[in-house]
């Protein structure tokens, strides 16, 4: 078995309310390898790590006991289901609020099926994401969430303003961008500004320019997919969808010129009646510098008599 890459849950994050569990979540470890890492994120509020109370982290090894796991230096031992020691763990937890846990495997070469609980003690509703993996470099990755669908409508006579989009790192890794300024996206959207980095737990923006119309006349819709070069492993979570919409007249509205005066007249000049080009931004908070998906202080709340179900973890192997 090679060493696996997980991430969880399989998009977004788990929030959980005061008191709120994640229940037990499987997740793989290679008994060929030791030590063996799980690097969890607590999701603040306000694009920053709360750094309140550090959540409950309990291990699971086969049908043994539910252990939860102490802060370094101490370690706490992780039973099997006849009571054999088969490894032990601890964490430590850095200013962005990811916590590592290291599992120091003992029994190696030994097979065990592996479970992870998290339970959020603060009063504040947080969001979870987190991580496995046999080296703890490869358990640290970032997850973006940004507004995937993006919608520009220039009109004729009008600079198009830049289109900005908020992006957030909710992933226990540094989110890190390398598409070079002034890339062409497609359908007209050129990448202007972007941060070279995002830390766990932060936001910044993207900034993209929108080309102008050229000429009289509205050309059709432009549509067009960029996945952007970062670091996150799932592709869906860097993929734009990006629509260009002309607004202004159309070739069939050049057919239509009355020709006596009163109707010339009464004809619209664009140039003169529209604003400024309207900015749609789907599956973000106009309101917010952040979406509200992306805000446990601001999203709906997570179940507090059930355990949310986390679903699968992404990456499996690598």
């Amino acid at each position: 078995m090679q060493p696996t890459f997980q991430m969880f849950p399989a998009t977004g994050q788990l929030r959980l309310t005061t008191q709120a569990t994640s229940g037990l979540v499987p997740f793989l470890v290679d008994p060929t390898v030791n030590p063996w890492f799980l690097r969890v994120v607590a999701i603040g509020p306000n694009c920053a790590a709360l750094r309140g109370r550090a959540p409950d982290i309990e291990l699971r090894a086969d049908t043994g006991l539910i252990t939860a796991v102490t802060p370094a230096p101490e370690t706490a031992t992780i039973p099997d289901g006849n009571g054999n020691p088969v490894a032990k763990a601890s964490w430590v937890r850095d200013d962005t609020d990811v916590f590592t846990v290291k599992l120091d495997i003992l029994s190696l070469g030994v097979a065990h099926t592996w479970q992870l609980r998290l339970t959020n003690t603060d009063p504040q509703e947080l969001g979870f994401v987190w991580t496995s993996a046999g080296d703890v470099v490869d358990a640290t990755r970032p997850r973006l969430a940004m507004a995937n669908s993006v919608e520009a409508k220039p009109v004729s006579g009008f600079a198009p303003d830049d289109v900005t989009v908020p992006v957030a790192n909710i992933g226990p890794g540094p989110l890190t961008l390398t598409d070079p300024v002034g890339t062409k996206l497609g359908a007209g959207f050129v990448l202007k500004v972007r941060p070279d980095t995002v830390a766990p737990n932060a936001c910044d923006t993207l900034v993209l320019g929108v080309a102008p119309i050229v000429g009289a006349l509205a050309g059709p819709p432009q549509h067009a997919t960029f996945v952007l070069a970062c670091d996150d492993p799932v592709n869906a979570e860097k993929t734009l969808q990006l629509t260009r919409t002309e607004v202004g007249k159309t070739h069939a509205d050049t057919k239509n010129v009355h020709k006596d005066h009163k109707d010339d007249k009464d004809e619209v000049d664009i140039t003169k009646g529209h604003g400024p080009p309207e900015v749609v931004l789907t599956a973000a908070s106009q309101a917010h510098f952040i979406g509200s998906e992306l805000r446990p202080d601001l999203s709906e709340s997570a179940l507090r008599d059930e355990d949310p179900d986390p679903g699968e973890g992404e990456g499996q192997g690598r």
